[in-house]
């Protein structure tokens, strides 16, 4: 049987049953939703790992606790925004958005070798203008937005993560999408 034919109850199961090894396959299938999760909300890519780290900790240590009537990935994202904000209050600091979202995804836009150099100046330009755009949406738009764009999650998951209805994610998505294509028309305009 292919490991990813294995659900996520059937997994936490397994690990509740003294098959820890198990574990390391729902971090696998996790780990870049929680990352990116938290990545959309600090400014410290160290600070942002250390939450993703303890996020996992903490479900592993609590996995007895695991209602499996919930989505596992929803859980999860719940673990991590109480760290995040456990982690913001200690530090005395707000959320905030960031420009690392920007930096770590231009530098997977500088991978591809093909292109000229002002191709990749021109795209790199157009890349950073799409990212600022995201990052000035509101953060009840941006998450659901990221979730559905980065992660590719279907609009039902990302309701259960957020504990949303899923109309009101829906609504959410198509008015980020909305506010970015007027944001993106007005500076074309401009340009």
């Amino acid at each position: 049987m292919n490991k990813h034919e294995v659900s996520d109850i059937e997994l936490v199961k397994k690990v509740l049953a003294g098959e820890i090894e198990y574990f390391s396959e729902l971090v696998e299938r996790y780990e870049k939703l929680v990352f990116s999760y938290l990545l959309s909300r600090l400014n410290d890519i160290q600070e942002v790992e250390d939450i993703v780290q303890d996020t996992f900790v903490k479900a592993f240590r609590h996995l007895a606790s695991y209602d499996c009537e919930r989505k596992f990935a929803g859980w999860l994202v719940t673990i991590s925004r109480n760290l995040l904000i456990d982690s913001r209050r200690k530090a005395g600091r707000n959320i905030a958005s960031t420009d690392l979202v920007t930096d770590v995804l231009l530098s997977d836009s500088l991978k591809e070798t093909n292109a000229h150099p002002p191709e990749i100046i021109i795209r790199r330009e157009r890349f950073r203008q799409i990212v600022n755009m995201i990052q000035e949406l509101s953060g009840d738009l941006r998450t659901p937005f990221l979730l559905r764009v980065v992660n590719e999650l279907p609009y039902q998951e990302i309701a259960e993560i957020l504990n949303l209805p899923l109309q009101t994610v829906k609504n959410r998505i198509f008015k980020a999408r909305g506010v970015l294509r007027e944001k993106r028309e007005t500076y074309e305009e401009m340009s």
